[in-house]
């Protein structure tokens, strides 16, 4: 029979090994808080670099002839009450300052009113799953979307354009300026994502594109997307997301209606692709098999329905361009949309944590 063993006992470099690769510093602070060897193992003040260099806000060459400008994280949490760990809440953060955070908008980066200022770690349990950037001065610079890969960062224009820049500051600053990436089959995009350790970019004919990053150049990766059904709606975004180890893609669909004399567009729904290995080609997704699509103005990402309040399955919560505070969620099997304001479901209470 097998002996057990107390967790107290593991080793202390083991512990500050494990310390180390945490995603945050909210993460250590549970860490620390197991018992007192734990906490003695890894210290809240010490630097560890792997999830340092991910977290911190970094400067970066400047844009045009605007000042230089700053690379910005946030990050995704699950939140869960430490007597039920089954269902939980998504938040997204943002670095105020060593010891203080700052509550976003989940589906973008507006900040959100808390009505208390600290969150009891004993009462709550915070998991980070994912991250978000965006390169920002005292304004946003319009980067539809932004990654970072070890030193370098790629970013979306609101032109459909990708640009790069070394993060790392050097003597004479040469590697450092934004640098476009295009091909002359491909020169504008929608998104860009990182992929088992990967850059991929969408191009506007929905073409996957790898970008290397030791040439510093772009290589079509896939075949575009089917097109046959644009003459119902307007695709109008287009999106990357990794679902079960795989890309895929998604296309939104968009419409204008006359309301009180004024044209709006409006989201009328989605279609999702994932490539047939075999027949090289894109297949509908009709199915995400009990997850959902967190579709944020700066991410996308999936997660697992069951483990948030109130989530659907197959569905894709998104916001309007001009209504980002709003949410909507698109369910994938009925192919209908319901916004937060017009529904006093419970699907939107994954958002919406009781601390906030």
């Amino acid at each position: 029979m097998s002996k057990s063993v107390e967790w107290s006992g593991l080793p202390e470099e083991l512990v500050d090994e494990i310390a180390g690769r945490l995603f945050s510093k909210v993460e250590l602070h549970r860490v620390r808080s197991i018992c007192k060897p734990w906490r003695s193992a890894s210290s809240i003040h010490k630097r560890y670099p792997k999830r340092h260099d991910r977290n911190r806000v970094r400067v970066l060459s400047p844009l045009s002839n605007i000042n230089s400008c700053l690379l910005s994280p946030a990050a995704f949490f699950r939140v869960f009450l430490s007597s039920c760990r089954n269902k939980g809440w998504l938040i997204k953060t943002q670095d105020v300052s060593e010891t203080r955070k700052k509550l976003l908008h989940p589906l973008s980066r507006v900040p959100m009113d808390s009505s208390q200022q600290t969150l009891d770690l004993l009462e709550y349990t915070v998991t980070e799953i994912h991250q978000s950037y965006d390169v920002t001065k005292s304004i946003s610079y319009n980067f539809a979307r932004v990654v970072l890969m070890d030193k370098f960062v790629f970013g979306v224009n609101d032109k459909k354009e990708i640009w790069w820049c070394n993060s790392e500051e050097s003597n004479d600053g040469s590697n450092n300026v934004w640098t476009r990436v295009s091909d002359e089959e491909a020169e504008y995009f929608s998104d860009i994502i990182v992929h088992k350790g990967q850059i991929y970019a969408l191009d506007l004919n929905s073409a996957i594109w790898w970008i290397s990053l030791s040439e510093l150049k772009i290589f079509q990766y896939g075949p575009s997307t089917p097109m046959d059904y644009y003459e119902f709606d307007d695709c109008k975004d287009k999106r990357l997301v990794e679902f079960c180890g795989e890309l895929c893609i998604i296309h939104r669909f968009c419409k204008t209606f006359r309301v009180r004399r004024v044209n709006v567009e409006r989201t009328t729904g989605f279609k999702v692709y994932k490539m047939n290995m075999e027949l090289v080609e894109w297949v509908e997704v009709k199915s995400l098999g009990g997850n959902a699509f967190v579709m944020a103005t700066d991410s996308c990402f999936s997660v697992v329905a069951s483990d948030y309040y109130g989530c659907l399955e197959d569905a894709i919560y998104f916001t309007e361009k001009k209504d980002v505070n709003n949410v909507s969620v698109f369910k994938l099997g009925e192919g209908s949309v319901t916004k937060l304001v017009e529904s006093f479901e419970n699907c939107f209470h994954m958002f919406y944590p009781p601390f906030v």
